[in-house]
């Protein structure tokens, strides 16, 4: 479904394990494995887009995959939003699993 003004992110544009052919949108050196449609709407409102989560939507060219989908207010171009919540998401899974070492100690 087409919103003007919104950026519909699927997390096959993000998945390092997909190629581009298969909907990814980033280099595989900026892409992470497997993200969630819950992740990126986690990244999402860190970064301050203010997202909305679809669950159990499909990918159009995949629609055996219900993986869902975010759809984010769109603030500028693309690839430079789906960096940013890349990113974010990296530094999340990094914060993740340093917190079970700390209380290791």
């Amino acid at each position: 479904m087409k919103r003007p003004g919104f950026l519909i992110v699927w997390p096959a544009h993000l998945d390092s394990s997909k190629t581009r052919g298969q909907g990814r949108r980033l280099p595989v050196s900026r892409a992470v494995k497997t993200p969630s449609a819950k992740e990126i709407w986690q990244a999402a409102m860190t970064l301050g887009y203010s997202p909305e989560i679809i669950e159990k939507a499909a990918l159009p060219h995949a629609p055996g995959e219900k993986t869902g989908s975010v759809t984010v207010k769109k603030t500028g171009q693309r690839i430079i939003l789906l960096k940013n919540i890349s990113s974010e998401i990296v530094r999340t899974r990094q914060k993740e699993a340093q917190a079970p070492e700390q209380k290791r100690r």
